[in-house]
């Protein structure tokens, strides 16, 4: 990140990990027979921005300084002057738009730990934790992955897979706002209620995974932040 706008985007790198290094329960269940990773192992990481209002800077400049996805939500939720009015349509669209901006840039997961769900729940846990202060949180949903055969990627796959990945962050309070960016509004009960739903399905998930032992993959519950300016 640029040094000169340090001060107006702040970066948080979340770190996913298998349990707790050093913790008895953890520590535990480990055994020479076992397929789970070592308690503290990492599985995948979360990166976020904090986009900050009143520091002098043009916000949308720091955001296109830093990446193209950055500078689409920029562009999609900030006034024409970019520094700290917000545009009409996200002030129309956000109960108290007043505040930080919080950016969900990525979301990664090992192969093995894919399809479970985790990414959104991971992320809301994150987000309910760094959220404070701000009035929204942004993402810009896109396949982080294609098929080896680019071919097999038509026109009919992307749109199930955006389908797919839409269902995902509506399950923790994204709704649709503009330009393919999606708004989480956390002066709203919604977005809270749905973080508690998604922490009773993980932790449903981890007990079914304790009890049946550990299969090829299955599912992560730790989650460690570090930052900021830690990527």
């Amino acid at each position: 990140m640029p040094y000169d706008f340090e001060d107006t985007l702040e970066s948080w790198y979340v770190t996913v990990t298998y349990g707790q290094a050093g913790d008895e329960e953890w520590d535990d269940e480990e055994d020479e027979n076992s397929r789970a990773p070592a308690a503290g192992t990492e599985v995948g990481h979360l990166i976020l921005w904090r986009l900050r209002v009143y520091t002098g800077d043009n916000r949308w400049e720091a955001a296109d300084a830093e990446s193209g996805d950055l500078e689409v939500i920029a562009s999609a939720v900030l006034g024409r002057s970019g520094h700290d009015g917000y545009s009409a349509a996200f002030e129309k669209a956000v109960t108290h738009p007043v505040g930080d901006l919080l950016l969900l840039d990525r979301v990664s997961l090992d192969k093995t730990w894919r399809g479970f769900g985790l990414g959104p729940a991971l992320a809301a846990e994150a987000i309910r934790r760094l959220s404070g202060g701000c009035c929204a949180v942004a993402v810009y949903p896109a396949m982080g992955e294609y098929p080896e055969d680019r071919e097999q990627a038509t026109e009919a796959y992307r749109r199930q897979a955006k389908k797919k990945i839409a269902a995902l962050w509506e399950s923790v309070g994204f709704q649709p706002f503009r330009r393919g960016v999606w708004l989480l509004d956390t002066a709203l009960r919604q977005p809270e209620e749905l973080i508690r739903a998604r922490r009773a399905e993980l932790h449903a998930l981890s007990a079914a995974f304790h009890r049946s032992g550990p299969p090829e993959n299955g599912p992560a519950d730790g989650v460690t932040t570090r930052g900021p300016g830690l990527g």
